[in-house]
C-alpha cells in the first residue's frame, strides 16, 4: 500500500503567505529556519515577518548569491529583530548543495533555473549547463533552527537523510505526484520517509503547475 500524504488543509496558494497563521496554530515559535533551495531570496521577506530570529540559507548555484544577500540585507537585517539565542548567527548564507554527506555534486541547471536539480532532469525539461558544487548535510548548519523548509527539485529524500529530524518541529517539503527526475523523489516517498520517522502532515498548498505540492509536516511530541 502506497503512503499518501493525508492533509487537514490543501489550498492552491504560496506557502509563506499561510506560515504565520500554521505557526501560530500548531504553537512553534518563529526561532529559526533553514531553507534548501534559498534561490534568490523570494521567501525572504516572508520569514522576516514571522519573526524568525535566525535564517540559513543553502543555495548552490553562485549566480543567486548576490540577489539571496540583498534580500536578507533588505529585510532582515533592517527588521532590527532580536538576536538569536546561543549566540548564533542570524544570517547565514551556506554556498552549497544540501545532501547525506558532506563532498562534491553535479548542479545540473535547468533553463528555468528555479528547476535546477542535484538529479538529471526527465523529458521534457532540459540542462543548459552542468556546475560542480559542494554538498553539506544539514545536520552541520541547522544549529538554532527548528524549522526546515526544502526546495530541492526531486532531491528531498537526499536532503533529508543528512537532517537531524529530532531538532525541528516544522518542515515545509516541495514534492510531486509522479518524479521529474531520474531517481527523484515522489509525494509518496517523501510521505514514506516522514511518517517512518513519527512526523505527520498537516497542511498542503497544490502549485499551478498540476501535480507539484508543498507538504508542511509536524514534529511528534518529545517523550516526557
Amino acid at each position: 500500500m502506497r503512503n499518501q500524504v493525508i492533509v487537514r488543509e490543501q489550498v492552491t496558494a504560496r506557502w509563506e503567505e499561510h506560515l504565520p497563521g500554521l505557526l501560530g496554530r500548531l504553537e512553534v515559535p518563529a526561532q529559526g529556519v533553514v531553507q534548501v533551495g534559498a534561490h534568490r531570496g523570494q521567501e525572504v521577506a516572508a520569514f522576516t515577518a514571522c519573526g524568525f530570529r535566525r535564517l540559513v540559507m543553502m543555495e548552490p548555484n553562485l549566480d543567486h548569491l548576490s540577489a539571496l544577500r540583498e534580500q536578507l540585507r533588505v529585510h532582515h537585517l533592517a527588521a532590527g529583530l532580536p538576536e538569536p539565542a546561543d549566540g548564533h548567527l542570524p544570517r547565514v548564507v551556506v554556498a552549497a548543495a544540501a545532501g547525506q554527506r558532506r563532498g562534491r555534486a553535479t548542479l545540473n541547471i535547468t533553463p528555468y533555473d528555479k528547476q535546477s536539480s542535484m538529479l538529471e532532469p526527465l523529458q521534457p525539461m532540459a540542462v543548459v549547463r552542468q556546475v560542480s558544487v559542494p554538498v553539506v548535510p544539514v545536520s552541520e548548519v541547522q544549529h538554532g533552527c527548528n524549522v526546515l523548509v526544502v526546495d530541492a527539485q526531486g532531491a528531498e529524500l537526499d536532503v533529508l537523510a543528512g537532517t537531524d529530524l529530532d531538532r525541528l518541529r516544522l518542515a515545509v517539503i516541495e514534492g510531486s505526484v509522479s518524479a521529474r527526475y531520474n531517481g527523484g523523489s515522489t509525494l509518496d516517498s517523501i510521505a514514506a520517509h516522514m511518517t517512518a520517522h513519527g512526523w505527520r502532515s498537516v497542511a498542503s498548498w497544490a502549485h499551478e503547475r498540476p501535480g507539484v505540492v508543498d507538504v508542511a509536516w509536524l514534529a511528534p511530541e518529545p517523550a516526557r
